[in-house]
C-alpha cells in the first residue's frame, strides 16, 4: 500500500467498505458493437492518395491530424485499463479536441462530472477562437464543456491556473488537448481524494499512436524521477507495489499533465509557481510541494488516459528560452 493509506483504518472498517461499481454497462457494450476507423482503440492508416495532403497537416500538428479527421469524436477504446477537468490549449487540432472532450465526458458517470473546462490559450487557427468554438461546444456537449478564451498567449501554466481559478467543483483534474479517457477512468482518479484530500492521483498515461492513432499501452507501471538535467525518467515499481496491483502506488514525481487533485489543496500549496513561463519543470515544482507539505502522489492502475505523443513540437517558442533549463537553475528546493 502506498503512504501508509490503510493503516489508518482497522481490519473491521476496510471489511465494511463496500465500493461502488461504476461501469455504464450499457456503454461498454454499445462500444464493443461499434464498427468504423478507429474504433475500439485500433489503428487506422489512411490511403496512399491522401499522402500530400497528411504531410501539410503533419508540419502543422506534429502528428496525422487528417487520420484523427476520419475517425469518430466519440470512438470506443478497448477497456485497457464531482470533479471540473481543466484541458488547455494553444492552436490544438480541432477533432483531436473535441475527442479530448467527448471522451472525459462519455466514459464518466455523469452525476460525478460537473464541468470540461477548456482553456484556450490564444490560438490562432480560426476553429478555436470564439464565437466558433463556443457554439460548437454548446451544440454537441449541452453545457458541459465551457471554453476560456485568454486575451494574449500566456502559456501551459498561466492557462492551467486559470481554469482552476474558474473552477467550482472540489476537486480539479487537469487533462493535455490530444488525450482520450479510457473506461471509467473517473473514480479511480477521485477513490484516494476521497479517502485523504491532500493526495494527488495520477492516472496511467497509454500511447496514441502519431501516425495512425492506435491506442496501446505504455506499460504497466512507473514512479516517476528525474536526473540532473531535470529529464523525466521512469522507474521500476518497487516489490511491494507490484504485489499489490491494482492498488494506487506513490510516486515521487508526476509526469506532468495529466492528474486529479484537491482544489483546496491545490491552492493551499499556492498552485503553480506563477514565475514559470511556458512549460518546463512545473510538474517537478508541484510534486515537490506536494511531498514536503504534508500530501502525497500516487499513480490509479485502473484510471487509464491515452496520449498523443507528438512526432515533433509544431508549436515555435515565443520567448526563444529553454524552460526546463531556466526552471533547473531554480535553488528553492535544492539549496
Amino acid at each position: 500500500m502506498y503512504n501508509g493509506y490503510w493503516e489508518r483504518f482497522t481490519p473491521e472498517e476496510i471489511r465494511q467498505m463496500k465500493r461502488i461499481d461504476w461501469h455504464d454497462q450499457e456503454q461498454i457494450k454499445r462500444d464493443a458493437e461499434r464498427q468504423g476507423p478507429g474504433e475500439r482503440g485500433q489503428s487506422f492508416a489512411l490511403p496512399p492518395d491522401l499522402e500530400a495532403q497528411k504531410d501539410k497537416l503533419y508540419k502543422v500538428n506534429g502528428f496525422n491530424a487528417l487520420a484523427s479527421d476520419q475517425i469518430s469524436l466519440n470512438r470506443s477504446l478497448s477497456d485497457i485499463r464531482h470533479p471540473n477537468v481543466i484541458v488547455p490549449f494553444h492552436n490544438e487540432h480541432l477533432s483531436t479536441l473535441l475527442r479530448t472532450a467527448a471522451s472525459l465526458i462519455n466514459r464518466a458517470p455523469r452525476h460525478l462530472l460537473r464541468e470540461v473546462l477548456l482553456v484556450d490559450d490564444a490560438s490562432t487557427k480560426e476553429h478555436a477562437k470564439a464565437p466558433y468554438l463556443d457554439d460548437l461546444v454548446e451544440r454537441m456537449f449541452h453545457g458541459v464543456v465551457r471554453v476560456i478564451h485568454l486575451p494574449r498567449r500566456s502559456g501551459l501554466i498561466t492557462a492551467r491556473l486559470a481554469g482552476a481559478r474558474r473552477a467550482t467543483s472540489d476537486v480539479l483534474i487537469f487533462i493535455d488537448s490530444h488525450c482520450e479517457a479510457a473506461v471509467n477512468y473517473l473514480p479511480p482518479l477521485l477513490e484516494p481524494i476521497a479517502f485523504d484530500k491532500r493526495t494527488c492521483v495520477c492516472p496511467f498515461i497509454d500511447v496514441i499512436d502519431y501516425e495512425n492513432f492506435q491506442y496501446r499501452a505504455q506499460d504497466e507501471g512507473a514512479r516517476g524521477a528525474f536526473d540532473w538535467e531535470f529529464f523525466y525518467k521512469r522507474l521500476d515499481l518497487l516489490p511491494s507495489d507490484k504485489a499489490n496491483m491494482p492498488e494506487p502506488f506513490a510516486s515521487p514525481v508526476m509526469a506532468g499533465g495529466l492528474f486529479a487533485i484537491s482544489r483546496d489543496f491545490f491552492w493551499e500549496l499556492g498552485g503553480y509557481d506563477p514565475e514559470l513561463d511556458i512549460w518546463g519543470g512545473e510538474q517537478y515544482e508541484l510534486s515537490f510541494k506536494i511531498w514536503m507539505c504534508g500530501g502525497q502522489m500516487v499513480d490509479a492502475p485502473c484510471s487509464r488516459i491515452g496520449h498523443i505523443y507528438r512526432k515533433f513540437a509544431p508549436f515555435p517558442n515565443p520567448r526563444k528560452d529553454d524552460f526546463v533549463a531556466k526552471v533547473a537553475l531554480r535553488n528553492v528546493y535544492f539549496l
